[in-house]
């Protein structure tokens, strides 16, 4: 079994820029947009980043989602299109991805090729893993 340790974290609720189709919105994030920040993150000590991604219910393995939620249709389904969760020890650590060049001038900028900024939200606050990799989590 793992062992918790106090972590922080920032989920970011985004939605894509007018226009762009879900698919290739999913493509970018995944493969440009997340290629331009995954290095800077681990360069910066920071834990975790993952991504959940919203897709139509006549997608895959979506269009079975009614078996796990048999009354589904009277929960309110979120208006994003994706979450971003960033994991940290040190609110430092992400300040420090923020202020590296690189971010400056390569990932802040590359945001507006994709992201709806005004419908964007962020929630922070303490990141609890209760299970990882089919474990328990002791803490």
């Amino acid at each position: 079994m793992g062992e918790s340790q106090r972590l922080f974290a920032v989920t970011i609720s985004a939605n894509r820029k007018a226009g762009m189709s879900e698919d290739a919105y999913h493509q970018y994030t995944s493969e440009i947009h997340s290629g331009h920040l995954k290095h800077l993150l681990v360069k910066n000590k920071i834990v975790d980043y993952t991504m959940l991604r919203k897709q139509h219910n006549t997608s895959g393995m979506m269009k079975d989602i009614g078996k796990l939620f048999p009354n589904l249709s009277s929960v309110n389904h979120s208006p994003y299109d994706e979450f971003i969760t960033i994991v940290f020890r040190d609110i430092q650590d992400y300040i420090n991805v923020q202020n590296d060049p690189h971010y400056r001038s390569v990932v802040g900028p590359d945001l507006a090729n994709f992201a709806d900024g005004p419908s964007t939200m962020m929630s922070f606050g303490w990141y609890e893993r209760h299970v990882a990799d089919g474990e328990l989590v002791q803490g």
